[in-house]
């Protein structure tokens, strides 16, 4: 019988292949904008995106500033020009589109729905997570949904795992936090006094973390929720 009865697992880089829908959707974006679908061009964007999500992690912008403000930043390092408004818009449409899951994520999420509840607890927008959540294929299993542009805050702040934590009714006890963030993740269990699980598809363990347990791969992390 598992010491947990209840799963808070985050989703993009833990459940969803968040860089395949984000590579997809940026370059629909580009393509529609007229903007050089390169490779350089794409590192940019990837670069001035990082940079505004590490800056709400800090708290020093809001969820709705990062939707235009990473667009403006992007546009104004490749000399290229833009409504960063419309292009942030119509990104938002393009990546809630995507729904590409990792390797095991439905069945992990099936295995676990048996036994206990699901809450994906994401910091996003919430008009792109919804739209990709709702029409996955991994929607019957998840009971909930937290996201940080509703709440108001994004992790490492405590307060998405505590309102995930009122919605299932369980203590901290009783719940695992599962996520692929040092910087989001493990420090917004920890400071909610729930257990944490760092995964890595890719393999890349940092030799010493805050996480209770890590692992590689869903199949681990099922077994240590399930034990």
């Amino acid at each position: 019988m598992s010491k947990y009865s209840v799963l808070l697992s985050d989703a993009d880089g833990t459940l969803f292949d968040f860089k395949a829908g984000e590579r997809n959707a940026i370059r629909r974006t580009f393509e529609h904008f007229g903007f050089p679908v390169t490779e350089e061009n794409v590192l940019c964007y990837h670069h001035a995106n990082d940079e505004q999500w590490k800056r709400l992690e800090r708290g020093e912008t809001t969820q709705q500033r990062l939707r235009w403000e990473r667009f403006q930043v992007f546009m104004e390092r490749a000399n290229l020009t833009g409504d960063p408004h419309e292009l942030g818009n119509f990104y938002a449409t393009q990546l809630g589109l995507q729904q590409i899951l990792l390797p095991g994520a439905l069945e992990f999420c099936q295995a676990v729905n048996q036994v206990m509840p699901i809450y994906l607890v994401t910091n996003g927008v919430a008009q792109i997570q919804r739209a990709r959540f709702e029409k996955s294929v991994l929607a019957p299993y998840i009971a909930g949904l937290i996201i940080s542009e509703e709440i108001g805050v994004a992790k490492p702040d405590p307060a998405m795992v505590y309102e995930a934590l009122r919605l299932s009714g369980k203590a901290p006890a009783e719940a695992v936090l599962l996520g692929d963030s040092l910087s989001a993740d493990i420090p917004a269990a920890r400071s909610a006094g729930v257990d944490s699980i760092l995964i890595r598809h890719e393999g890349d363990l940092p030799a010493q973390h805050p996480a209770t347990y890590a692992v590689t791969t869903l199949a681990q992390a099922q077994e240590i929720i399930l034990q």
